[in-house]
């Protein structure tokens, strides 16, 4: 693309999305889930999150996609589903979180999360570092618990990102961990992250974004350039360099595709970068207007 605007291009992914919105359901087949379902769901309703967070503005958020959710939240069998797997329920409730804090409620998935909690869930439970992270994220922005500042920067401290001052060090499993801290101390690419939060993580963000520009993974070069965006460091020229790379693979459907290997473009293939692409556009207006 030679020349694009975040807002149209943000207005072109989200049009396949809505039009694939039944592929975003938490089930296989009735009853039936499995654990690429039910994060599909709860991807969805973070996209939501984030748009509905950002300066963009479009109708189908609200329009269809939140009742969507809501759909789905309110089917027992979805409900049950939680209340089952009381070590997954934080995670599992994330979209009526989500929709909680803009006034949804349910008094089942309230003794859902009452229950989860009494029993020691999401702290009991063993996570790495950045997964912590998420964990008291959500719980901040979904309005859920009250995370100080002070708090949440302790988590961020011992993250990877924080910690690792190398980037030849980096593997794929150490970029997703490096990444997704990121995200979620930028509040996916709408706030900006202080210099002295994670004093070596620019660089970092610069050599790795090249390196998937160069090896056409995409998937993983959205995600850094949201990250770019939010560091003051991270520099632009890299980022004007990675961008049509980024966008290299979108045609007429609205979708993106993961990487440069991929010939299948299928929904299971496209719909996480096309998320990654929204999520990059809502960065790119709120970080360059």
């Amino acid at each position: 693309m030679a020349s694009w605007c975040p807002i149209d291009l943000a207005a072109t992914l989200a049009g396949w999305v809505d039009r694939e919105l039944e592929q975003f359901t938490p089930w296989i087949k009735p009853g039936a889930t499995t654990p690429k379902s039910l994060q599909r769901f709860a991807e969805l309703a973070i996209l939501y999150d984030v748009l509905d967070r950002s300066p963009l503005d479009f109708a189908v958020l609200n329009d269809r996609w939140r009742p969507f959710l809501e759909q789905h939240l309110a089917d027992p069998a979805f409900g049950q589903l939680a209340r089952t797997r009381l070590q997954w329920a934080w995670d599992l409730l994330l979209p009526y979180l989500i929709l909680r804090r803009r006034g949804l409620r349910s008094d089942y998935h309230e003794a859902t999360l009452a229950h989860a909690t009494k029993a020691g869930f999401p702290h009991a439970a063993e996570v790495i570092p950045y997964r912590e992270l998420d964990h008291a994220y959500f719980a901040r922005a979904t309005g859920t618990v009250d995370v100080p500042q002070a708090a949440f920067d302790e988590l961020l401290g011992r993250t990877f990102a924080a910690r690792s001052a190398c980037r030849l060090l980096l593997d794929r499993e150490a970029t997703y961990a490096l990444t997704h801290a990121l995200l979620y101390a930028g509040a996916f690419g709408q706030e900006r992250v202080p210099r002295d939060a994670l004093p070596n993580v620019a660089a970092i963000v610069d050599s790795m974004t090249i390196d998937c520009a160069v090896h056409e993974e995409y998937d993983m070069l959205g995600e850094l350039l949201t990250c770019g965006l939010v560091l003051e460091d991270c520099r632009p020229d890299v980022r004007a360099l990675a961008l049509p790379i980024f966008l290299q693979s979108l045609d007429a459907t609205g979708s993106l595709m993961p990487n440069g290997r991929e010939t299948e473009r299928s929904f299971a293939a496209c719909y996480h970068t096309t998320l990654v692409g929204l999520i990059l556009c809502a960065s790119l207006t709120r970080m360059t207007s």
